[in-house]
């Protein structure tokens, strides 16, 4: 079990870390691409996409080593012997889906609850730092109005 809680809490710092310097390479050269200001937005949007995937795979690669080498526990349902499934099945846990075609025994269900949580809080992470990128690059006069409104004398 400490192995296994371990390897949870080093799997939220490193992907912790990973994110942080993500969003702060954005933050500092989204500008230095010499886009227009909204494709600006939707490179952000690439990047922190790619970024959770890069996440998925460091929990994926760690539960096939917690079943293979380390003895942690196995995974019942659907079979997961392939590096997709354990992508699928990290992904389905991150993104707090939980389909639960899959069911982790043993200690890499500890694992698998640190990821849940990891993952909520890297997308909500994700999602506010576009929201702010969004009210800094994003032009809304042009694409928020009401023309029914504008017609009756009302900007919106």
């Amino acid at each position: 079990m400490i192995l296994a809680i371990a390897l949870a809490f080093s799997l939220v710092a490193a992907t912790f870390a990973f994110h942080y310097r993500v969003l702060i390479w954005l933050g500092s050269n989204t500008q230095k691409f010499n886009l227009e200001r909204q494709p600006q937005v939707l490179l952000i949007v690439i990047a922190l996409f790619l970024a959770h995937i890069v996440e998925i795979g460091f929990y994926a690669l760690v539960y096939n080593w917690s079943v293979s080498a380390l003895d942690l526990g196995v995974f019942e349902g659907a079979p997961v012997g392939s590096a997709m499934n354990y992508v699928y099945y990290s992904g389905v846990i991150y993104t707090t889906l939980g389909l639960g075609d899959i069911q982790p025994l043993g200690h890499i269900r500890f694992i698998t609850a640190m990821e849940a949580l990891n993952g909520f809080l890297l997308i909500t992470w994700s999602a506010s730092f576009t929201f702010l990128a969004m009210g800094r690059l994003w032009s809304w006069e042009n694409g928020c109005r009401n023309p029914n409104k504008e017609k009756q004398g009302n900007p919106l």
